[in-house]
């Protein structure tokens, strides 16, 4: 690799680790937040406020950055992100708390402005393999996110995992000002659909805050109906307004693209179904073996046992770029595909074994790996070069809110059969009900691969000569 592309690489790379540990952190220190403030509820609008401003930030600054310049947008929403970490770890009280954590959102938008720079500025062979290590590093820098916040709060307190990001911006900051080349993307169009279009940001935040806020306040609840009702009637004008628009500010119709309606069908999978599997295993693994079920770990020894299913992303992530660029994008997620359900239907009748379940855990998480990098990719390749960015955001938006979902379907799952707490009120989920929730994530995967056979699959070795004609499907 040469130099000039490597200070590339590394400076993106600075800015996934940011953003996963702008996403993770926070999870350590709520207990200890809980502690200080007494109220759960307003301590958990640290999450939301974030997960809202990030949902925003994905496809709004994403397109921005599409429009003008992908290095300067980049720099804007790193530099919220030292912003909102200065004012959540100087704060004493949770507004203040909450308040930088909306700032901090503006990181939902560092992955799809990093692919479009990839894009921009890598030669078309390679843009596979870098999208697969920026994957791997969001995912393995949000997995590690978690143990650093932990022994920062446990040995000094919360406020420094805000301390702790605001310094890792600071050093993003820095590398992606020398390494990543300023270049605007060209004459902006004029007419842009501003005003229909930013009617995104309200519409996403309403329909996130309702899934987000529904296992609290209830399905039925009248503000969660509220935020349905008011999320889909401005989803609605918004897609009206785009449509109509001249000069969409996010173009709707790349959904219709078959490349990349596919791949934000795949994310949605993902975000339904495998994405839950914390909530599976934490439970399972933690589980009193007197129930009949699970192993009885504790916390420490469950995430210990859950890391090395996250660090298979290092292998996972550039791995599917080789795969991506030698056989297509159809074989890599169809196999991929494959691979987790069948690690899962071993898991669903077989967990009762430790060096069993470590051996599933490193399938899934190498599968998991490849099909969490894939869809990039996929969208990098199908859609404009001036829509890349916002193209990325966008399916990071869908992703995330079925993620939402899938969390309140899951929940439902694990309690349909239970059996009591040996040791308090409380019950835990039986085997028929980890069965069930397997099963669902099983047919997940099998609808990822019916979802792969839409992707039309001509390799970039095959579109660049590098194998015989013989080998196109």
């Amino acid at each position: 690799m040469k130099r000039g592309r490597l200070a590339l690489l590394i400076a993106l790379i600075t800015a996934e680790i940011l953003s996963g540990f702008e996403l993770a952190m926070i999870y350590s220190a709520l207990r200890y937040m809980i502690d200080d403030f007494g109220n759960p509820e307003a301590v958990g609008w640290a999450i939301t406020g974030f997960l809202l401003a990030s949902g925003v930030s994905a496809a709004i600054c994403g397109r921005l950055g599409d429009m003008y310049d992908r290095k300067r947008v980049l720099l804007i929403v790193i530099g919220l992100s030292l912003v909102g970490s200065l004012v959540s770890g100087f704060s004493t009280g949770i507004g203040g708390v909450v308040t930088g954590r909306v700032i901090q959102g503006g990181a939902g938008a560092i992955f799809p402005l990093c692919v479009g720079i990839v894009r921009a500025e890598v030669r078309e062979t390679s843009v596979p393999l870098f999208i697969g290590i920026l994957a791997a590093t969001m995912t393995v820098s949000a997995g590690l996110g978690s143990v650093i916040g932990g022994i920062l709060v446990d040995n000094l307190s919360w406020h420094w995992i805000f301390f702790t990001g605001a310094g890792v911006a600071v050093v993003a900051l820095l590398f992606v000002m020398k390494f990543v080349p300023a270049r605007a993307s060209g004459k902006v169009e004029k007419g842009v659909n501003f005003s229909g279009g930013i009617l995104f940001a309200p519409a996403i935040v309403l329909l996130l805050l309702a899934i987000t806020k529904s296992a609290q306040w209830g399905w039925l609840d009248a503000r969660i109906l509220g935020f349905f009702a008011g999320g889909t009637i401005l989803t609605g004008l918004w897609v009206n307004s785009e449509l109509k628009a001249r000069v969409p500010l996010i173009q709707v119709r790349l959904l219709a693209q078959r490349q990349m309606l596919a791949a934000v069908l795949a994310g949605a999978l993902l975000g339904l179904t495998w994405f839950q599997f914390l909530q599976i295993w934490s439970i399972l693994l933690q589980q009193p073996t007197a129930t009949g079920v699970g192993l009885g770990l504790s916390a420490t020894m469950t995430g210990i046992v859950l890391l090395p299913q996250t660090l298979m992303a290092l292998i996972g992530g550039p791995a599917a770029g080789w795969v991506y660029t030698r056989y297509g994008p159809r074989f890599t997620m169809s196999a991929s595909a494959l691979v987790l359900g069948a690690a899962w239907l071993v898991a669903a009748f077989k967990h009762d074994s430790l060096a069993l379940i470590l051996a599933i855990l490193i399938a899934m998480g190498l599968a998991s790996s490849f099909l969490y990098a894939t869809i990039p990719m996929i969208i990098a390749s199908a859609v404009p070069m001036n829509r890349t960015s916002e193209a990325t955001g966008l399916m990071s938006v869908i992703r995330v809110s079925a993620m939402g979902i899938g969390a309140q379907i899951v929940a439902y799952l694990l309690n349909t059969s239970t059996v009591p707490s040996p040791s308090g009120p409380g019950s835990f989920p039986d085997q028929s009900a980890y069965l069930l929730a397997m099963s669902y994530v099983i047919g997940g995967c099998l609808l990822i691969f019916v979802v792969a056979r839409m992707l039309t699959n001509h390799s970039m070795a095959e579109r660049h000569g590098a194998v015989p004609d013989s080998r196109r499907t």
